[in-house]
């Protein structure tokens, strides 16, 4: 019911989620992320323990690979999830469970992972890789946003749409970019106008005044 993107900024050290469906509140349960650890997008049939035991077991030594396998293993139903993500060094892992709603698949490489399940196609993914492998000198934030914004024009979730959230994090326990949109006729759009407020600069300014 969603598609989603990670990525792994080396240069500005964060990681970062965007994620988008015809569902409410996908920021909710979706998108799992902790700083010097890693970021975990669980959908289809969600189950976000996936991303809470994957990030668990990572921050205990554990491959991103080996933790969501695990994870995935410990969970009956793991058919109807998708799951996928990126540890802190951009290692990427994907799973697309054989239950899950066509069409449904994932695409990852170095510093990115890509998944989805009831879009339009395969070309939602290859529009949102277009945006990561031609914009790599933006702001993860802005990247993650185009990303959604470029698989949407693809066709997106076959069902339509109603939320959206993008979330980053660097070497802080919170997130730095934390923008959800619950439910919203177009919420990519109203994700683009927070994102624009966000980067004013009495918000900036704020997040400086933070400790670290």
């Amino acid at each position: 019911m969603t598609f989603s993107i990670v990525i792994c900024d080396q240069e500005s050290n964060k990681l970062g989620i965007a994620v988008a469906t015809c569902h409410f509140a996908v920021g909710a349960l979706v998108p799992h992320l902790k700083s010097g650890v890693g970021a975990i997008a669980t959908q289809a049939a969600t189950n976000p323990h996936l991303g809470l035991k994957g990030l668990e077991k990572m921050s205990r030594g554990h491959s991103l690979k080996d933790s969501l396998i695990t994870s995935l293993n410990e969970d009956l139903a793991k058919d109807s999830r998708q799951l996928h993500g990126l540890d802190v060094s951009g290692n990427a892992w994907a799973w697309t469970g054989k239950d899950t709603v066509k069409w449904s698949g994932h695409k990852f490489g170095k510093n990115f992972s890509l998944a989805g399940n009831m879009l339009a196609g395969e070309q939602v993914l290859d529009a949102c890789y277009e945006v990561i492998k031609s914009r790599n000198k933006e702001p993860i934030e802005e990247i993650l946003l185009q990303g959604l914004q470029a698989g949407e024009e693809a066709g997106g979730d076959i069902r339509g749409r109603q939320s959206a959230a993008l979330i980053t994090i660097e070497d802080k326990p919170f997130p730095f970019c934390n923008l959800r949109v619950d439910d919203n006729t177009d919420p990519l759009s109203e994700l683009e106008r927070l994102l624009q407020e966000f980067r004013k600069p009495y918000y900036q300014e704020f997040i400086g005044t933070i400790p670290n």
